[in-house]
């Protein structure tokens, strides 16, 4: 919804500078001097018109590039959220008595690395 409001408030602004252009006066004309073409009388309200549309297309492109970006990160953040939650799932519903016998055996890893000689006394 978001997406399409942005797109009316574009099309508007488009709206309005064209009605500017078609209103404008000719007579305010410059030169446009680009690195790869140069431009003479150009009338001041088209080069305001395409200036902003180019500089639209390139916000346009590069809020594209960052939702994608988004959309992408959030799938693999949900990946991993179902990934945890079914490790906690699966370590909840052990019983008592092997969760018992898995720490006895924390305890032991420990005792036989602290001994010098690991646990060969």
């Amino acid at each position: 919804m978001w997406a399409l409001r942005a797109v009316l408030i574009a099309l508007v602004i488009i709206c309005v500078v064209a009605f500017a252009y078609h209103n404008s006066n000719p007579a305010q004309k410059i030169n446009v001097d680009l690195v790869f073409a140069k431009y003479i009388d150009v009338p001041l309200i088209m080069v305001v018109f395409w200036s902003f549309v180019g500089g639209m297309l390139v916000s346009l492109v590069l809020f594209i590039l960052i939702y994608i970006r988004q959309v992408v990160q959030i799938r693999s953040f949900h990946k991993m959220i179902r990934s945890l939650e079914n490790e906690v799932t699966v370590l909840r519903n052990r019983p008592i008595e092997e969760s018992a016998d898995l720490l006895k055996g924390q305890d032991e890893k420990r005792i036989n690395l602290r001994s010098p000689l690991g646990g060969l006394n």
